[in-house]
């Protein structure tokens, strides 16, 4: 009978002394999260992420002109790469040149206006994709219906391609 309320004295005993540590807890969980805040609108991340959407986008112009989805003899496209190229450069080489002292680098951490060219550089980047996705879809549909009942190769080619890109439904 005296082990019961020994364990009630012990655990309120531990509850006074848990509210400091909880409140201590809460600063540091809202620290890590306006840390993982400023990680992630930080323009040396953003502009990590806008250097791969432009190698996929230029992955994704150099197989359409390949496979003859995307004419070469089309020059908005290109012309668009190439000036969204010397963007990207430029913005990356901004980037690189803050990380030259880690004051220059804590302040660009902090800096709204990078941040906004960056991500309007990346909606440019991803804008140009899927101009480059329609031109091929539309492609693959007028290959489709070109040779409807000649190859139905290209009718199931046609079918894959999108049911791989679309989201799943289930």
């Amino acid at each position: 009978m005296s082990t019961l309320p020994e364990t009630s004295l012990s655990l309120l005993s531990q509850s006074d002394s848990t509210s400091p540590p909880s409140k201590i807890t809460g600063i540091v969980l809202l620290l890590a999260l306006v840390a993982a805040a400023l990680y992630y609108v930080s323009p040396a991340r953003l502009t990590r992420v806008l250097v791969s959407a432009l190698a996929n986008v230029e992955n994704a112009y150099l197989k359409g002109v390949e496979n003859g989805f995307v004419l070469t003899a089309d020059t908005e496209i290109a012309e668009r790469l190439s000036v969204l190229q010397l963007k990207v450069s430029m913005l990356r080489e901004i980037s690189l040149h803050n990380f030259v002292s880690p004051l220059s680098a804590f302040y660009d951490m902090f800096n709204i206006r990078h941040s906004v060219r960056v991500l309007r550089c990346l909606a440019e980047v991803r804008g140009l994709k899927t101009i480059i996705e329609i031109s091929h879809e539309a492609q693959l549909r007028e290959i489709a219906s070109e040779s409807r009942c000649q190859c139905p190769v290209a009718n199931r080619t046609t079918i894959s391609l999108r049911r791989r890109n679309s989201p799943r439904s289930m």
